[in-house]
């Protein structure tokens, strides 16, 4: 059964998780080799990106972002703010060729690896978000939610082990997140069924196996089946400990 992990409830639910750190990187952006009237624009143009923004006009934010990126090209925040809004806007494909281009100019800017990771897992491109959210992580190891949909990420790309370990140190720092236990157990579940297959390779029919099977038909409340093999199991091993 291939895995399916949860997806997120909705992109503007993980977005603005990153929202602040967008904003902050705004603030501190430097623009390079800028005239002063070039430079006097640029600034008016991110002071109406930002009251677009707040006023909750996205396509006029987004219009002025994308001016601001030709008139300054080097100005990293820009790339990162409007790869936030695509990504608001459901626009996937916009976000990763905009936040592509801003980690050009600002490599090392976790957010836009975090954005970025983000986009790639909302279009299933699994395996190009993982780098990414990786590098999000590395520079921000207590980003629980980057570290979250890594997890998810992990697990849609069917790395169980790996998903299993993100989860349980996610769990250690947030006990009380249901959601959290909830992908665990779809992660052990998962393993059990690689380590069931693994175990029908080498004989698809000892007692060990019905056992097995039983033990994941039980967890997955279906009694009748779990019976069956459980019956099998002790048929085939009568005085295994624990069969009965």
């Amino acid at each position: 059964m291939p895995c399916r992990t949860t997806r997120p409830r909705s992109a503007a639910q993980l977005i603005l998780l990153f929202a602040m750190v967008a904003v902050a990187a705004g603030r501190s952006s430097i623009l390079f080799g800028q005239s002063q009237a070039n430079e006097s624009r640029v600034q008016k143009l991110y002071g109406e990106a930002k009251a677009s923004e707040a006023q909750g006009d996205p396509a006029t934010a987004i219009a002025k972002y994308e001016e601001i990126v030709k008139m300054a090209p080097r100005m990293g925040a820009a790339y990162n703010n409007l790869g936030l809004l695509y990504l608001r806007q459901a626009q996937y494909e916009d976000a990763v060729r905009i936040l592509q281009q801003g980690l050009k100019v600002a490599p090392k800017l976790p957010s836009a690896h975090a954005l970025l990771g983000i986009s790639y897992f909302q279009l299933n491109k699994y395996a190009e978000a993982k780098p990414h959210l990786e590098a999000a992580l590395r520079a921000n190891p207590a980003d629980n939610n980057a570290a979250l949909i890594l997890a998810k990420d992990l697990s849609s790309l069917e790395d169980f082990n790996a998903a299993a370990a993100q989860l349980q140190q996610l769990a250690k720092r947030q006990p009380e997140n249901q959601e959290l236990w909830y992908l665990l157990g779809k992660v052990y579940m998962k393993l059990s069924e690689q380590a069931l297959a693994k175990m029908n390779a080498l004989d698809p029919d000892s007692a060990l196996v019905h056992e097995m099977s039983g033990q994941i038909m039980e967890a997955m409340k279906n009694f009748d089946g779990a019976l069956v093999e459980y019956k099998k199991a002790v048929e085939m091993a009568p005085t295994r400990p624990g069969s009965h």
